[in-house]
């Protein structure tokens, strides 16, 4: 995954994609929040084992439910200060997931 996955290029894809009108209150932040997502995926494929120390493809199936949570998680914890925006956050999170998982795929990222 290391050598042809580029963050930004997933970011701006994503973005391209994802249906703005909900985030209109965080439309300044959108890419900024993604970047966040994209980090805390990675880190979490790496922690799970879904991703090797090479960043290739480890041992461990990548569970949707525990991305989420460790992505949602991690996103509030570093940002306690959006508070009013945790919804949002969620929310863009969901699409975030369908999307960052259809970027993989077109990509040929996954197996």
């Amino acid at each position: 995954m290391n050598e042809a996955y580029n963050p930004a290029e997933a970011r701006d894809w994503i973005l391209k994609k994802l249906e703005k009108k909900p985030f209109r209150a965080v439309e300044d932040k959108l890419s900024s929040m993604l970047d966040d997502f994209i980090r805390y995926d990675l880190h979490y494929m790496r922690v799970s084992g879904v991703l090797d120390e090479n960043d290739d493809m480890g041992e461990n199936e990548y569970d949707d439910d525990d991305a989420f949570e460790f992505i949602y998680d991690a996103y509030l914890s570093d940002h306690p200060d959006d508070e009013d925006d945790d919804m949002l956050a969620a929310t863009l999170l969901d699409q975030y997931m369908e999307l960052h998982q259809e970027y993989l795929a077109r990509m040929g990222f996954l197996a």
